[in-house]
């Protein structure tokens, strides 16, 4: 027994001295914590060894021994408690604690070394036990030997204590980290005090603190870690977002994490799904080897896709052999989704699902390029589309457009793109073989009757631009099936148009009209000419003013051409300006000649809108000096119509100057009669129509009568436009026209011939 014990605790010395060599290799954390535990340790057994070889006759030297081992306890549970806060990565005891436990540490150490001489701490006696047939010290403690027992189990008490806390606070993962070490310690406590109880001939639980200091070492530098990463690594593994199928060397299934389940849950075995997967891996993979290690997948689930990004990675050891294999899967669904939902947005129209402007342009391009027959661009546009949106509100329009979305969707063929531009204005790529006006009309005019929109009457165009060139731009070919519409507007028996090359030549000529017009208005190439109007007695009362553009290139400039482009720009106000000044102008000329002739100028519907006419007009009195009387104005019936309560505001205001007031083109609208009731003109001007030939003569030669008839009743002078032979004339005459106007008399003239003709004549 007692060779066994001794042969022990020399096994455990080396033991410890080996674990102290080996952890010193490896850079771990608590490393220096251990070595210390390590060492103390080794030098109690050590002591404790040389205590019991220690012959009878040599009291002294156990006397020494013992006491050696005794202090080595006092260091062995100070070191084992500074490695416990270490590992518990408790707080350790403040400097003044420390430095008090190690001043009675110091303390009691020395009160063993001087107990080899006063025996104060302990005495030894050699006894002689028969059943080891041996002799051994018997160790007979004194009452200072309780200081030092107080002492080293305070510290143990407080070391068992910081590690139980650490163990009820730790997380379930982490409680066998701290487990182990307290059972082991409360062992050695356990036993230590059993062998002091029952006055062992010998203190077994050396024993155990060499086994303590080896536990210690393997659990917290090696055992611990190691399974504590094992159970990390598992729960990342399990609860990871990326799942995982694992494989021994033979391919075998070993291992799958819930989130590969949820990816590949089926009918099947798991596992059996798992290595079916990398069979078909390795038979995709045969060619090169299985150097792809990683790739896009999308596997089918509940009849939705999921798409995956698979990592493939091969585990070797040192010597190159293959250990397994492992796939990881990441699912990348949402992703993917979120960014083709972006793709869409970015491409199509919110409202109609349809290709948006951009998207178009590159479809189309692309259509095109490759493209092998001839195509056609067709555009569709509701008339007065913006109306809807006012009377009946946005929601109204949506649902409209929405339906025409939805029906341009449906005509949709292979090799065509649709998409909405913008407001109401669609537009189809499709193939010329494709294109069915009837189709297009019907197809139209069902959307238009399944989503009427109150009494408002819908009406459609549908442009057609047939491509010549594939490379001209997408834009250019749109901006041309909008010109078709364009010429479509005020046609409400012809849905489809087709584009024409002078619609072009058109829109060229209204802009060179428009970059021309302000230099052509400084540079006075707008020029007044004057048409006579004549009395019915035969002598000349006036002329009027009418526009003509000198060109200093192109010559005379129709005004069909130009007037109604400056219309259309909103700037027509700018050339009656002018024309009104070279009136006033005139007029102020001839006054000074003695001349009576009276010029009448036309006010457009648009001046009203531009100008504060009649401030205009009071403007040229105080310019020129004129007679107000011979300047008449003209305002066409429908100027008058257009916005009746501001125009007669405005007529009002002009005769409280003294103008006089003619209404032109009057019998060519719809409200003429209730319009002579309401606005207070002086002078009423005919229309031609009613002198131009027609199948009801009776009827026309009827209505001018009484029209002369009741413009007499009404104090208003009559002038007839557009007299063109002297049966008209005699006529006119007998019904009792007033002034006459028309080609019969003269045609238009310059200045210079109008009074070369009349004025020196009259002069």
């Amino acid at each position: 027994m007692f060779q066994a014990l001794v042969i022990l605790l020399i096994v455990l010395i080396l033991m410890m001295i080996i674990c102290v060599a080996a952890v010193n290799k490896n850079v771990v954390r608590n490393r220096n914590h251990v070595v210390h535990l390590i060492w103390t340790a080794v030098i109690t057994a050590a002591c404790y060894t040389g205590f019991i070889l220690v012959r009878p006759d040599y009291p002294a030297l156990a006397y020494f021994a013992a006491g050696l081992y005794f202090l080595s306890t006092d260091w062995l549970v100070i070191y084992l408690m500074l490695f416990v806060s270490a590992y518990t990565r408790m707080k350790p005891p403040s400097l003044v604690p420390r430095r008090i436990i190690g001043l009675l540490g110091g303390v009691d150490s020395v009160s063993f070394v001087v107990n080899t001489f006063t025996h104060h701490m302990f005495e030894l006696k050699t006894e002689f036990s028969k059943q080891l047939d041996i002799s051994y010290w018997h160790v007979q403690l004194k009452g200072f030997h309780v200081l030092h027992r107080v002492f080293v189990y305070s510290i143990v008490l407080y070391s068992l204590c910081v590690l139980a806390y650490s163990l009820v606070k730790a997380p379930s993962i982490y409680k066998n980290k701290f487990s182990s070490i307290l059972f082991q310690t409360l062992s050695v406590v356990g036993l230590n005090i059993f062998c002091s109880a029952m006055d062992a001939k010998f203190d077994y639980s050396v024993i155990l603190y060499g086994s303590l200091a080896i536990s210690i070492c393997y659990l917290a530098l090696y055992a611990s870690p190691r399974k504590l990463l094992r159970k990390i690594h598992s729960t990342i593994v399990q609860d990871s977002v990326i799942g995982l199928f694992a494989y021994d060397n033979e391919g075998k299934c070993v291992g799958v994490n819930q989130v590969a389940r949820e990816l590949f849950g089926s009918q099947e075995d798991i596992y059996e799904t798992a290595e079916k997967y990398l069979t078909s891996w390795r038979e995709e993979q045969e060619d090169n080897g299985e150097n792809v290690v990683c790739k896009d997948s999308v596997i089918e689930k509940e009849g939705r896709k999921i798409y995956l990004y698979v990592s493939f990675q091969k585990f070797l050891d040192e010597k190159g052999r293959n250990l397994g294999c492992c796939f990881q899967f990441e699912n990348r669904t949402e992703m993917i989704n979120r960014f083709q939902e972006e793709q869409y947005r970015a491409t199509h129209d919110e409202l109609t699902g349809l290709l948006n402007r951009d998207a178009f342009e590159d479809v189309a391009g692309r259509i095109l390029k490759d493209a092998d027959e001839p195509y056609c661009i067709v555009c569709s546009n509701i008339r007065d589309f913006k109306l809807v949106n006012e009377l009946y509100g946005t929601e109204a329009g949506d649902r409209l457009l929405t339906a025409q979305g939805e029906m341009i969707r449906r005509m949709g063929r292979e090799n065509s793109a649709s998409a909405r531009i913008y407001a109401d204005k669609f537009c189809t790529l499709m193939p010329r073989k494709n294109l069915n006006e009837q189709v297009f009309r019907d197809n139209m005019s069902a959307l238009i009757e399944q989503n009427q929109v109150g009494a408002f009457k819908l009406h459609y165009d549908i442009g057609v631009y047939e491509i010549q060139d594939v490379k001209e731009p997408v834009w250019t070919m749109y901006d041309k099936a909008m010109l078709a519409i364009d010429a479509a507007q005020g046609n409400y028996e012809e849905s489809v148009s087709y584009y024409k090359d002078e619609f072009l030549k058109n829109i060229m000529q209204e802009k060179e009209i428009l970059s021309e017009f302000d230099d052509a208005l400084k540079e006075k190439q707008f020029c007044m000419f004057l048409q006579p109007q004549i009395a019915n007695d035969g002598n000349i009362v006036g002329a009027e003013a009418l526009v003509r553009w000198i060109h200093p290139q192109k010559g005379m400039v129709s005004p069909g051409i130009f007037i109604p482009t400056l219309e259309k720009a909103g700037l027509i106000h700018k050339l009656d300006l002018y024309m009104w000044d070279c009136a006033a102008q005139k007029l102020d000329q001839w006054k000074k000649q003695g001349k009576t002739f009276s010029i009448s100028v036309n006010i457009s519907a648009t001046d009203f809108s531009y100008l504060d006419v009649c401030e205009a007009f009071r403007e040229l009195l105080d310019r020129y000096d004129f007679d107000i009387r011979k300047l008449k104005l003209e305002i066409t019936e429908s100027a008058l119509m257009k916005n009746v309560k501001e125009t007669m505001k405005a007529i009002d205001g002009l005769h409280a100057l003294g103008y006089d007031i003619e209404i032109d083109d009057f019998g060519n609208g719809y409200s003429s009669l209730g319009m002579l009731k309401d606005i207070n003109a002086d002078i009423l001007k005919i229309d031609m129509i009613f002198l131009q030939e027609t199948q009801n003569v009776e009827r026309s030669t009827t209505i001018l009568k009484h029209i002369i008839s009741m413009s007499k009743e009404l104090g208003m002078p009559v002038i007839t436009e557009g007299v063109e032979t002297r049966e008209q004339v005699d006529f006119l005459m007998d019904v009792g026209c007033d002034m006459f106007q028309g080609y019969y008399f003269a045609k238009p003239m310059n200045l210079e011939l109008f009074e070369q003709q009349y004025c020196q004549a009259t002069g």
